[in-house]
């Protein structure tokens, strides 16, 4: 049990720290780019927007049901991090954690502790409740403040749906130039789930 919330915890500090996609697999093992793509038991995707091309697409990363996708836009170029790992730097990416739980109460519990953690790596600039398809967000608009990412801001969803928690991040570089809240918005826009 202890290895699982391990797991869980460096996963999310990873998602949090802009991290996410440094993972040694990307240049190893290409993905191929899906329009859409099952997360877990309970989330469905259609990517309509052709600027995000699949990067990352781990099944599952703990035996609870913790599941990690991740999109880049524009082109990547090499970036080493303060540990010296080499990955590709993209002009924006966005990263989507899933969480499947065996209840409601454990779901909410996981997306708290997510926002909470948000909160507290970065520079909240607004924070706000929408609806994309029916469904309700905490959507958080952010400036990253850790010098050792390259990501100068973002937005992040979060989300707990019957026993399903979600954090969906989309960061950019500095002179990235496109609207990030409505690149989010229109990305969960043709998310569904299959929660009960």
């Amino acid at each position: 049990m202890k290895r699982t919330y391990f797991i869980f915890f460096l996963c999310l500090a990873f998602l949090l720290s802009g991290c996410a996609p440094f993972s040694p697999n990307l240049e190893k093992e290409p993905v191929e780019n899906k329009s859409h793509i099952l997360v877990g038991h309970s989330m469905e995707v259609e990517n309509t927007d052709s600027r995000l091309v699949l990067v990352d697409d781990n099944s599952t990363l703990a035996a609870d049901g913790l599941y990690y996708v991740s999109w880049g836009m524009g082109d990547p170029e090499p970036y080493e991090n303060s540990d010296g790992d080499t990955a590709n730097l993209y002009d924006a990416t966005l990263y989507l954690l899933l969480g499947e739980s065996k209840d409601a109460a454990s779901a909410q519990k996981n997306m708290t502790t997510w926002l909470e953690a948000a909160k507290t790596n970065y520079e909240i600039l607004e924070e706000e409740e929408i609806t994309c398809n029916g469904q309700s967000y905490t959507l958080l608009t952010y400036n990253c403040i850790h010098e050792d990412n390259p990501y100068d801001r973002g937005v992040s969803a979060f989300a707990s749906i019957s026993g399903v928690s979600l954090c969906v991040e989309l960061t950019c570089q500095e002179d990235f130039q496109d609207d990030l809240r409505n690149i989010m918005t229109n990305f969960l826009e043709h998310c569904s789930y299959t929660a009960e």
